[in-house]
C-alpha cells in the first residue's frame, strides 16, 4: 500500500537555480531516485560546472537550459522550448540577496532583488502551471522561500519582502490550480552554507558564531539538510498537501 510513497522514477522535474546550493541538492536527490531533471539557470558556466559534478557522481539523467527567470524574453523562450515536455514537478530555487538597510539600498538594487526573487518566481511559476495544465500531469510546484519571509531582519528588507510575496503567490497558485490536481507548496530554509553566505561569514566569523547560537541544533544548515523535505514535496507522499509551508531551520523559529 505504501511502497510507492516516494517513487518518482521516470518523472520529469524542472529546477531553477539548480547549478549550486539548495537547487543543486534538489537536482541530485531527484535524479538519484530515477527522475529526469532539467536545470534552469542564467550562467552557462555554472550550469556546465554543475553538470560535470553530477556526472562525476554518476548522475546522468540531467539536462540544462539557460534562462534568466526575471527576463520576460528568456521566460517566453523557455516556455516554447519546454512546450512538448510534460513537467511533473517544479522547484524554484533561483534567487538573490543584497544586504543593505532600507534607507541605504538604491532603487535599482531594490528592484533587482524584487525582479529576481518575486517577479521571477511569478513568471516561471506561470509557465510551469500552463505546462502542467496542458499536459494534464497533476504536477507539483515548490517555491524555496526563507525564514526571512516571516521574520524580519536588518539589511534583509528587499529580500524578505520578496519572499513574503512569493509565499502568498504560492498559496494563490495552490487555490487556483487545485481544480487541475496541481499542488503548490513552499520550503523555508534557514541560514545555510552556500555561495550566498560563505563570503559574508568568512569576512565576519563573529557573526557566524552568533547565527549558530541562534539555532538550537548548534549549527547552520548545509544544502543537503533540505534533500528529504524536497523529495517529500515532489513525491506521491505529499499528494494531499497544498498551499502549505515546510520550515527546516534547526529549531530557530521554535524559540
Amino acid at each position: 500500500m505504501f511502497e510507492n510513497l516516494f517513487n518518482i522514477e521516470k518523472k520529469t522535474f524542472l529546477v531553477t537555480g539548480g547549478s549550486s546550493g539548495i537547487g543543486l541538492v534538489a537536482v541530485e536527490i531527484l535524479a538519484s531516485r530515477g527522475a529526469n531533471v532539467i536545470i534552469v539557470g542564467r550562467s552557462e558556466d555554472k550550469l556546465k560546472s554543475a553538470m560535470t559534478r553530477l556526472k562525476e557522481n554518476g548522475i546522468t539523467a540531467v539536462s540544462y537550459k539557460i534562462c534568466d527567470i526575471s527576463n520576460k524574453e528568456d521566460i517566453a523562450a523557455l516556455e516554447t522550448d519546454i512546450a512538448n515536455i510534460p513537467i511533473n514537478g517544479f522547484i524554484n530555487s533561483a534567487g538573490m540577496v543584497i544586504r543593505k538597510k532600507l534607507l541605504d539600498i538604491s532603487d535599482e538594487e531594490f528592484s533587482q532583488v524584487i525582479d529576481v526573487d518575486f517577479y521571477g518566481a511569478f513568471y516561471i511559476g506561470r509557465v510551469i502551471a500552463r505546462n502542467m495544465i496542458r499536459h494534464n500531469t497533476k504536477g507539483k510546484m515548490v517555491f524555496i522561500l526563507s525564514t526571512g519571509a516571516f521574520k524580519a531582519a536588518i539589511k534583509y528588507g528587499a529580500y524578505s519582502a520578496a519572499k513574503a510575496g512569493v509565499d502568498m503567490l504560492a498559496k494563490t497558485f495552490a487555490l487556483e490550480l487545485a481544480e487541475y490536481g496541481i499542488t503548490c507548496n513552499t520550503l523555508a530554509p534557514t541560514a545555510t552554507n552556500t555561495s550566498l553566505t560563505k563570503a559574508m561569514y568568512d569576512a565576519d566569523p563573529e557573526r557566524l558564531q552568533a547565527v549558530i547560537k541562534n539555532h538550537p541544533l548548534g549549527r547552520i544548515a548545509e544544502p543537503e539538510d533540505y534533500a528529504g523535505a524536497l523529495l517529500y514535496l515532489m513525491a506521491p507522499a505529499s499528494d494531499f498537501m497544498t498551499g502549505e509551508m515546510i520550515i527546516v531551520d534547526g529549531g530557530k523559529c521554535a524559540k
